[in-house]
């Protein structure tokens, strides 16, 4: 330092701590609202009830589901769970509402690929499947149709009637054999999907005994089903009737 440098009295202070030099309190992050706050709690609290509800419904079905097995597998008390619904069929409701709008958003992807009404039909299919498997949900919606028809959301609704549309098209466009009955072929895979639907949740619930094999493949097994709908498994055809049964 030269010596006809003027040394300053005292130095400034760094920009973050010129707020403490003047005896303001430093900035800090604006908190959110309390309202804001409030809704995202709710929102988690809401969130947990229908998880927990899709487990017990999933395994005990609707009748062998209580308010306080629900709240137990949620970790929440009776009055949280009340606030947001009043009664077990409020929140079967809900469960069913959003299982099918969840099934048909995965249907809605399939029908936009470029494909013919065939192999559309066979992708909806295993769409179906994979839902099933994946998303608890989606199979408390399924058990829960069985259980309260005409009560809520079918679930069926949110593809069944896309699969009816899509043999149809298959039909017209001569993909099925003429002997073949677009609505056998719909309700053939109706029962296929309920079957797959009651394999899952019985690995979901029980799960491997000692010494079992790896759980198998779900939908790989449903893909060799169709083919099998499709080709058929009898190299010669179908039996002709014996004599004396009926045509």
């Amino acid at each position: 330092m030269r010596g006809d440098e003027e040394v300053p009295a005292r130095l400034p202070a760094p920009p973050l701590l010129r707020g403490y030099a003047r005896g303001a309190p430093p900035s800090r992050a604006p908190r959110r609202p309390v309202a804001v706050v409030k809704q995202m709690r709710a929102a988690r609290t809401r969130a947990a009830v229908l998880r927990a509800a899709a487990v017990e419904i999933d395994r005990d079905g609707y009748a062998g589901t209580s308010l306080v097995r629900i709240c137990a597998t949620a970790g929440i008390s009776l009055g949280a769970l009340t606030f947001h619904f009043p009664a077990k069929s409020t929140l079967a409701d809900e469960l069913q509402d959003r299982g099918s709008a969840m099934t048909r958003a995965a249907v809605a992807q399939v029908l936009a690929l470029p494909a013919s009404p065939l192999r559309l039909a066979r992708a909806l299919l295993l769409a179906v499947a994979r839902l099933l498997e994946a998303e608890i949900e989606v199979r408390a919606a399924a058990r829960l149709t069985r259980e309260r028809p005409c009560e809520a959301a079918d679930w069926t609704a949110a593809w069944l009637p896309e699969l009816h549309n899509l043999l149809e098209q298959a039909g017209v466009e001569g993909q099925l054999s003429r002997s073949v009955d677009p609505e056998a072929v719909a309700v053939l895979i109706a029962h296929l999907v309920t079957g797959v639907d009651a394999h899952l949740r019985l690995r979901a619930h029980t799960g491997p005994g000692p010494g079992a094999a790896a759980p198998r493949d779900v939908v790989g097994e449903l893909t060799e089903v169709w083919d099998i709908v499709l080709y058929g498994a009898s190299a010669t055809g179908p039996p002709r009737p014996e004599r004396g049964e009926q045509e």
